[in-house]
């Protein structure tokens, strides 16, 4: 099934460190800027669906607020428990000043 890129963001609004969020439809995204490159991810936590826009950037992990996991932006694999189960990553493509995240039907 091919991807849709969808706008969702401004590159200039997300600062190096900087975490964002965006919603398609009824997902919920999360941007993260890891030294200029942007990832997208499934914006709540597996373990607890907390919202991991409010935990915070280290490198290329997000940590969870509620119980401290913390997740790869890169691939979303769980770097520390409680969580065992990865976030779902997103393709990412940048057009001018726009972050476009690509989406499918499932």
């Amino acid at each position: 099934m091919p991807e849709n890129f969808i706008k969702v963001a401004c590159a200039e609004d997300i600062g190096p460190g900087k975490l964002a969020r965006a919603r398609i439809g009824d997902k919920r995204i999360l941007l993260a800027n890891v030294d200029g490159e942007i990832f997208a991810t499934d914006e709540l936590c597996t373990h607890e669906d907390a919202s991991l826009y409010n935990g915070a950037l280290h490198h290329d992990c997000v940590s969870c607020p509620l119980h401290g996991s913390r997740f790869s932006v890169r691939t979303g694999e769980p770097r520390e428990e409680p969580a065992t189960e990865p976030l779902r990553t997103y393709s990412v493509r940048i057009e001018g000043k726009d972050i476009l995240v690509a989406v499918d039907d499932t």
